[in-house]
């Protein structure tokens, strides 16, 4: 086996003298990416329809959880539907209004 040493050499020197950079580089695009993604997170939180979807699942969460675990044509998921209905002004469906509210 034939070892040409320059060539160990400059592999050496270009490894030390390119990781620092490489690393550099890929941590300040990390933080740039990071930094991104929280003022987008920030932003999109606190947009209205956001607020405003927030407040219809809080407000659904409990009828929600008495439809879904209570016995079918019982006292308990009859107020449920009617407490769901009473929120939108009418008639809903009920199993995709509470798989939207709790998933």
């Amino acid at each position: 086996m034939d070892v040409n040493v320059a060539s160990v050499v400059r592999s050496a020197a270009v490894a030390i003298v390119g990781l620092p950079i490489a690393l550099g580089v890929s941590g300040t695009l990390g933080s740039v990416t990071e930094g991104i993604r929280a003022s987008t997170a920030e932003a999109v939180s606190g947009a209205p329809v956001t607020v405003a979807v927030n407040d219809v699942r809080s407000e659904l969460t409990k009828p929600c959880l008495s439809y879904l675990l209570s016995k079918g044509d019982s006292k308990l998921e009859r107020e449920a539907k009617d407490e769901i209905d009473s929120y939108f002004g009418g008639d809903v469906s009920h199993g995709d209004v509470c798989k939207w509210v709790i998933g």
